[in-house]
Parts: structure tokens; sequence; C-alpha cells
């Protein structure tokens, strides 16, 4: 085997490693701290901060979820950290 080959094969391992972030996975792996009452925004902020993940991800991956984006929007008007808005979310997104 050849360097170009070796180095082909150990990208594809590392890209076989690295599994894709769902919307759909991320909220079924907060799904355990959710039931135990913690908020959706502290849930997503403590999945970033286990996974090593920069919030920006995070924040990228609930935007591609109108589910998790209503249920953090939900928690921040709750919060009184936005205004509440009736707009349709997915013109802001």
């Amino acid at each position: 085997m050849d360097k170009k080959e070796l180095v082909q094969n150990v990208l594809v391992d590392k890209a076989a490693l690295v599994a894709p972030r769902t919307p759909e996975k991320v909220h079924h792996e907060i799904q355990y701290m959710l039931k135990s009452g913690i908020s959706y925004i502290d849930a997503l902020c403590e999945y970033a901060r286990v996974n090593e993940l920069e919030i920006e991800t995070v924040a990228d991956i609930v935007k591609k979820s109108s589910i998790l984006k209503e249920k953090v929007r939900s928690e921040a008007v709750e919060a009184k950290l936005v205004i509440k808005d009736d707009q349709d979310l997915t013109k802001l997104c």
C-alpha cells in the first residue's frame, strides 16, 4: 500500500467515525435531560458542552427542526428572553 492509499484509508476511517448530527438525533439524545425537568435551552447547552460543540453548531441544528425551534422559542418567551412575536418563524431563520 502506497502513501496515497494509506492517507485515503485514514480519511475514510475518520469520516466513518463522525456521525452526522441531525435534529432528530439531538432531540433523542437530550430526551433523558428533558424528562428530568431540564429546559430545552439548558439541555441543548449541556449537549453542546458534553459533545464539545460550539453553541452555534447546535443552533444550526436547531434551526433545521421546526419542533426544536418552537420549543426553544416558547421557553425564551416564557423566560422573557425574547419578545413574543406572532410572526412565522420560518421567515426569520
